[in-house]
Protein backbone atom coordinates (compact mmCIF):
# COMPACT_ATOMS: atom_id res chain seq x y z
CA UNK A 1 0.00 0.00 0.00
CA UNK A 2 2.51 2.60 1.14
CA UNK A 3 4.95 1.78 -1.66
CA UNK A 4 2.68 3.49 -4.18
CA UNK A 5 2.52 6.64 -2.07
CA UNK A 6 -1.28 6.60 -2.15
CA UNK A 7 -3.19 7.39 1.00
CA UNK A 8 -5.60 4.67 2.05
CA UNK A 9 -9.00 6.21 2.77
CA UNK A 10 -10.07 6.15 6.42
CA UNK A 11 -13.16 4.11 5.56
CA UNK A 12 -11.01 1.38 4.01
CA UNK A 13 -8.63 1.37 6.97
CA UNK A 14 -11.56 1.05 9.37
CA UNK A 15 -13.28 -1.66 7.31
CA UNK A 16 -10.11 -3.74 7.02
CA UNK A 17 -9.41 -3.23 10.73
CA UNK A 18 -12.91 -4.46 11.61
CA UNK A 19 -12.50 -7.46 9.32
CA UNK A 20 -9.06 -8.21 10.80
CA UNK A 21 -10.49 -8.10 14.31
CA UNK A 22 -13.06 -10.68 13.25
CA UNK A 23 -10.37 -12.90 11.82
CA UNK A 24 -8.19 -12.55 14.91
CA UNK A 25 -10.82 -14.41 16.91
CA UNK A 26 -9.89 -17.45 14.84
CA UNK A 27 -6.27 -17.38 16.07
CA UNK A 28 -5.14 -16.75 12.50
CA UNK A 29 -3.10 -13.71 11.56
CA UNK A 30 -4.84 -11.51 9.04
CA UNK A 31 -2.82 -10.60 5.99
CA UNK A 32 -4.60 -7.26 5.94
CA UNK A 33 -4.36 -6.32 9.60
CA UNK A 34 -0.94 -5.75 11.11
CA UNK A 35 1.03 -4.75 8.02
CA UNK A 36 -1.79 -2.67 6.58
CA UNK A 37 -2.43 -0.81 9.79
CA UNK A 38 1.26 -0.15 10.50
CA UNK A 39 2.24 0.97 7.01
CA UNK A 40 -0.82 2.75 5.63
CA UNK A 41 -0.79 6.54 5.57
CA UNK A 42 -3.90 7.75 7.35
CA UNK A 43 -6.49 9.91 5.64
CA UNK A 44 -9.04 12.11 7.37
CA UNK A 45 -11.20 10.34 9.92
CA UNK A 46 -14.68 9.10 9.06
CA UNK A 47 -17.42 11.58 9.84
CA UNK A 48 -20.65 10.79 11.63
CA UNK A 49 -22.73 12.73 9.07
CA UNK A 50 -21.85 10.47 6.15
CA UNK A 51 -24.56 9.68 3.67
CA UNK A 52 -26.24 6.32 4.26
CA UNK A 53 -25.74 3.93 1.34
CA UNK A 54 -28.37 3.67 -1.34
CA UNK A 55 -30.59 0.59 -1.27
CA UNK A 56 -28.78 -0.99 -4.22
CA UNK A 57 -25.43 -0.61 -2.43
CA UNK A 58 -26.86 -1.92 0.84
CA UNK A 59 -28.25 -4.93 -1.03
CA UNK A 60 -24.88 -5.66 -2.63
CA UNK A 61 -23.02 -5.34 0.68
CA UNK A 62 -25.65 -7.48 2.40
CA UNK A 63 -25.15 -10.10 -0.33
CA UNK A 64 -21.44 -10.21 0.51
CA UNK A 65 -22.29 -10.83 4.16
CA UNK A 66 -24.95 -13.43 3.38
CA UNK A 67 -22.46 -15.26 1.15
CA UNK A 68 -20.02 -15.21 4.08
CA UNK A 69 -22.62 -16.77 6.38
CA UNK A 70 -23.37 -19.51 3.85
CA UNK A 71 -19.64 -20.10 3.48
CA UNK A 72 -19.25 -20.50 7.25
CA UNK A 73 -22.15 -22.96 7.33
CA UNK A 74 -20.67 -25.00 4.46
CA UNK A 75 -17.15 -25.03 5.91
CA UNK A 76 -18.46 -26.10 9.31
CA UNK A 77 -20.59 -28.82 7.72
CA UNK A 78 -17.62 -30.11 5.74
CA UNK A 79 -15.54 -30.24 8.91
CA UNK A 80 -18.23 -32.12 10.80
CA UNK A 81 -18.76 -34.58 7.94
CA UNK A 82 -15.01 -35.26 7.81
CA UNK A 83 -15.06 -36.04 11.52
CA UNK A 84 -18.21 -38.17 11.16
CA UNK A 85 -16.32 -40.18 8.56
CA UNK A 86 -14.21 -41.53 11.41
CA UNK A 87 -17.21 -43.65 12.49
CA UNK A 88 -16.33 -46.07 9.70
CA UNK A 89 -12.72 -46.49 10.80
CA UNK A 90 -10.97 -48.39 13.56
CA UNK A 91 -10.80 -46.21 16.72
CA UNK A 92 -7.28 -44.80 17.01
CA UNK A 93 -6.69 -41.79 19.27
CA UNK A 94 -3.66 -40.46 17.38
CA UNK A 95 -5.14 -40.90 13.91
CA UNK A 96 -8.49 -39.47 14.98
CA UNK A 97 -6.85 -36.52 16.73
CA UNK A 98 -4.91 -35.74 13.54
CA UNK A 99 -8.04 -35.97 11.39
CA UNK A 100 -10.11 -33.85 13.77
CA UNK A 101 -7.38 -31.24 14.16
CA UNK A 102 -6.84 -31.08 10.39
CA UNK A 103 -10.56 -30.72 9.67
CA UNK A 104 -10.95 -27.95 12.26
CA UNK A 105 -7.86 -26.09 11.02
CA UNK A 106 -9.12 -26.32 7.43
CA UNK A 107 -12.46 -24.84 8.50
CA UNK A 108 -10.74 -22.01 10.40
CA UNK A 109 -8.54 -21.18 7.40
CA UNK A 110 -11.64 -21.23 5.22
CA UNK A 111 -13.37 -18.74 7.55
CA UNK A 112 -10.31 -16.50 7.44
CA UNK A 113 -10.03 -16.68 3.66
CA UNK A 114 -13.70 -15.78 3.31
CA UNK A 115 -13.25 -12.74 5.57
CA UNK A 116 -10.36 -11.54 3.43
CA UNK A 117 -12.34 -12.10 0.23
CA UNK A 118 -15.41 -10.36 1.68
CA UNK A 119 -13.27 -7.37 2.67
CA UNK A 120 -11.77 -7.22 -0.81
CA UNK A 121 -15.21 -7.47 -2.45
CA UNK A 122 -16.61 -4.74 -0.21
CA UNK A 123 -13.64 -2.42 -0.75
CA UNK A 124 -13.88 -2.87 -4.53
CA UNK A 125 -17.60 -2.07 -4.45
CA UNK A 126 -17.20 0.93 -2.14
CA UNK A 127 -14.28 2.39 -4.11
CA UNK A 128 -16.55 2.52 -7.18
CA UNK A 129 -19.03 4.77 -5.34
CA UNK A 130 -18.88 8.56 -5.39
CA UNK A 131 -16.58 9.78 -2.57
CA UNK A 132 -19.50 11.28 -0.63
CA UNK A 133 -21.09 7.81 -0.34
CA UNK A 134 -18.00 5.78 0.55
CA UNK A 135 -17.82 6.41 4.30
CA UNK A 136 -21.48 5.60 4.84
CA UNK A 137 -21.22 2.39 2.82
CA UNK A 138 -18.10 1.32 4.71
CA UNK A 139 -19.77 2.03 8.04
CA UNK A 140 -22.78 -0.04 6.97
CA UNK A 141 -20.51 -2.93 5.97
CA UNK A 142 -18.55 -2.80 9.23
CA UNK A 143 -21.71 -2.76 11.33
CA UNK A 144 -23.38 -5.57 9.42
CA UNK A 145 -20.19 -7.65 9.62
CA UNK A 146 -20.87 -7.80 13.36
CA UNK A 147 -23.69 -10.23 12.61
CA UNK A 148 -21.36 -12.41 10.53
CA UNK A 149 -18.71 -12.23 13.23
CA UNK A 150 -21.12 -13.70 15.77
CA UNK A 151 -21.67 -16.68 13.45
CA UNK A 152 -17.91 -17.16 13.05
CA UNK A 153 -17.49 -17.08 16.81
CA UNK A 154 -20.27 -19.66 17.25
CA UNK A 155 -18.76 -21.95 14.61
CA UNK A 156 -15.21 -21.52 15.92
CA UNK A 157 -16.29 -22.18 19.48
CA UNK A 158 -18.22 -25.28 18.47
CA UNK A 159 -15.38 -26.69 16.38
CA UNK A 160 -12.92 -25.93 19.16
CA UNK A 161 -15.07 -27.92 21.59
CA UNK A 162 -14.95 -30.89 19.22
CA UNK A 163 -11.24 -30.52 18.61
CA UNK A 164 -10.22 -30.23 22.24
CA UNK A 165 -12.78 -32.02 24.36
CA UNK A 166 -14.64 -34.61 22.36
CA UNK A 167 -12.05 -37.21 21.39
CA UNK A 168 -12.80 -39.38 24.45
CA UNK A 169 -16.54 -39.30 23.67
CA UNK A 170 -15.96 -40.07 20.00
CA UNK A 171 -13.68 -42.99 20.81
CA UNK A 172 -16.42 -44.30 23.12
CA UNK A 173 -18.95 -44.09 20.28
CA UNK A 174 -20.77 -40.96 21.49
CA UNK A 175 -21.19 -38.69 18.46
CA UNK A 176 -23.86 -36.40 19.94
CA UNK A 177 -21.54 -33.37 20.22
CA UNK A 178 -21.13 -33.28 16.44
CA UNK A 179 -24.89 -33.05 15.95
CA UNK A 180 -25.13 -30.36 18.63
CA UNK A 181 -22.45 -28.21 17.00
CA UNK A 182 -23.92 -28.76 13.54
CA UNK A 183 -27.41 -27.77 14.73
CA UNK A 184 -26.11 -24.76 16.70
CA UNK A 185 -24.17 -23.42 13.71
CA UNK A 186 -27.07 -23.98 11.31
CA UNK A 187 -29.41 -22.13 13.70
CA UNK A 188 -26.92 -19.27 14.08
CA UNK A 189 -26.51 -19.04 10.30
CA UNK A 190 -30.26 -19.02 9.74
CA UNK A 191 -30.69 -16.30 12.35
CA UNK A 192 -27.87 -14.23 10.82
CA UNK A 193 -29.24 -14.48 7.29
CA UNK A 194 -32.70 -13.46 8.50
CA UNK A 195 -31.22 -10.58 10.50
CA UNK A 196 -29.11 -9.36 7.58
CA UNK A 197 -32.04 -9.50 5.17
CA UNK A 198 -34.55 -7.97 7.59
CA UNK A 199 -32.49 -5.20 9.13
CA UNK A 200 -30.45 -4.22 6.14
Amino acid sequence: MSSTGATTPAWEQKLREDMALSVSSLDITSAHSQDAMENAPFAAAMRSDDYPPQDSVRNQLTSINVASVYHIQTATGTCIETIRGLKNTQPDRDAWNATIDGACQTASRSFSDRFHNAADEAVQLIKALPPAQQNGAAKFMSESMGIVNRVVNKASSGLSSIDMRSIKDLLAGNWNRLAEVDNDVKAACSYAINALNAVF
